[in-house]
């Protein structure tokens, strides 16, 4: 009987060990935001996807509507430093970026440090 008690508090540590929570990146992952009142363009929604490799960050921009942004944006660096993830890009010929902060589920930031961005994580 004693080794049977045993045996069974051993697996239900085991166990718990087993279930351990891993630490998940906040920034790494789908959002959709919009980028507001944008001279000439008005409001522009945009894809992004962050990922991680080691201990590097890649993003990917699209338009919400569908179209790709690949031939008119060229993401040049993706960074993170002291809470703001910084993505610089090269979009017609011009040099921008965007600094955002992820808080839970909810995106914010700007583009160019004068044209705001609101926008959520989408759930997989």
């Amino acid at each position: 009987m004693k080794k049977t008690v045993t045996l069974a508090l051993l697996f239900l540590v085991a166990s718990c060990g087993v279930l351990k929570k891993t630490v998940k990146d906040p920034y790494v992952g789908s959002f959709n935001f919009t980028v507001f009142e944008v001279d000439n363009y008005g409001d522009i929604p945009v894809k992004l996807t962050i990922n991680k490799e080691g201990e590097n960050y890649i993003s990917q921009m699209e338009l919400a509507s569908g179209g790709d942004t690949g031939n008119d944006m060229q993401i040049n660096s993706t960074s993170f430093n002291d809470g703001v993830l910084t993505i610089e890009a090269t979009a017609s010929g011009f040099d921008i970026y965007f600094e955002l902060t992820v808080d839970g589920d909810d995106i914010s930031g700007a583009m160019m440090g004068m044209f705001d961005i609101e926008g959520t994580r989408i759930k997989e």
